[in-house]
């Protein structure tokens, strides 16, 4: 029996997406398509795997019925933590250990990675991530907070800072994407050739170490439990699928734009030697946040790409301080 889809080519269609080289071609009506998913592990099996006593699970109606898995420790002021583009919110262990002592700390996975499930529409765009923060935090009662971002968490950070400047108190950056096109590699051949069509594709260790290791520059982080865990996350049925369509919705847009709307303090980390982006795109962010109430930026000597993994005891010693200058009488100045 064939099983039928509907062409990720439509699907950008009908997500009001400029129409794709190939869209002329692409037949009306549903048609035998190949396997939608290489995947081996399934939604529930993952989430059995790696839940634990502090996972929480919404379903956020307010943002296309998404079943988001996030965790909310500490108490105090409240600081968002976004993940990167391979990441997942149990990265952040090493921040919260710290920060949870004086902040209330929320992380999330955002759709397509980690314990959260699929986006029921297949909006995959960046607004749709934006709305996804506003529904959480409104399900959580917070008001403001704090947003800190690393790689693309970064790119959904800063856009969120620059689109709703009243509920961010502050912001961090860590090696954020959004600035530099592509980066020191060049954008993928998906993201390069409109006419590219998904193929499924199931993840090894083997591949996993190596992209793991070409971005992190100490390599006694990347242990066979990171391995594994992103490996596992990476072959969830589904999830090569929503990768390749979120890297169709991708749209860059004018950045230094968006960031000249940034009211809030902030602060930019950065590996020196990255081996993704450039430590001189630390200063572009710099310099694109001309009306924020004071910028910083901290250069790592040898620090890779994923410093929150890398260097997580070093960088959040340097974030601490820069958060509690933003505080005043227990809350958010």
């Amino acid at each position: 029996m064939k099983t039928f889809c509907t062409p990720v080519l439509l699907l950008a269609g009908v997500m009001g997406l400029a129409p794709l080289a190939a869209s002329a071609q692409a037949p009306a009506a549903a048609a035998p398509c190949e396997p939608q998913s290489a995947g081996t592990i399934t939604y529930d099996e993952i989430v059995a795997k790696y839940a634990d006593a502090d996972s929480k699970f919404v379903v956020l109606e307010g943002a296309d019925g998404i079943r988001v898995h996030y965790k909310d420790q500490g108490a105090g002021p409240a600081i968002l933590l976004v993940h990167s583009s391979v990441g997942d919110l149990k990265d952040w262990d090493g921040w919260v250990k710290v920060l949870s002592k004086s902040y209330r700390v929320i992380r999330l996975d955002l759709p397509a990675f980690g314990l959260t499930g699929p986006v029921p529409s297949g909006n995959y765009s960046i607004d749709r991530y934006l709305m996804l923060v506003d529904s959480l935090m409104d399900h959580l009662g917070i008001e403001r907070f704090a947003i800190a971002g690393t790689s693309y968490g970064g790119l959904v950070a800063f856009r969120y800072a620059g689109t709703r400047v009243d509920r961010v108190a502050a912001l961090v950056l860590s090696n954020s994407a959004g600035v530099e096109y592509g980066g020191r590699g060049g954008t993928s051949e998906r993201a390069r050739n409109p006419a590219a069509v998904f193929t499924p594709r199931v993840t090894t260790t083997e591949m996993t170490a190596k992209m793991l290791n070409s971005i992190i520059n100490d390599p006694s982080k990347v242990t066979p439990e990171i391995v594994q865990r992103k490996t596992d996350y990476a072959n969830v049925v589904g999830r090569d699928r929503e990768a390749f369509v979120a890297t169709r919705m991708y749209e860059r847009g004018n950045p230094q734009r968006v960031l000249s709307h940034v009211r809030a303090p902030a602060l930019v980390l950065w590996g020196a030697t990255s081996k993704a982006l450039s430590a001189d795109t630390a200063q572009a962010f710099v310099d694109a946040m001309k009306n924020a109430r004071s910028t910083q930026k901290i250069l790592y000597d040898g620090g890779g790409h994923l410093l929150h993994i890398e260097r997580p005891e070093q960088t959040v010693a340097d974030v601490k301080p820069f958060l509690d200058r933003q505080v005043t009488g227990g809350a958010w100045q």
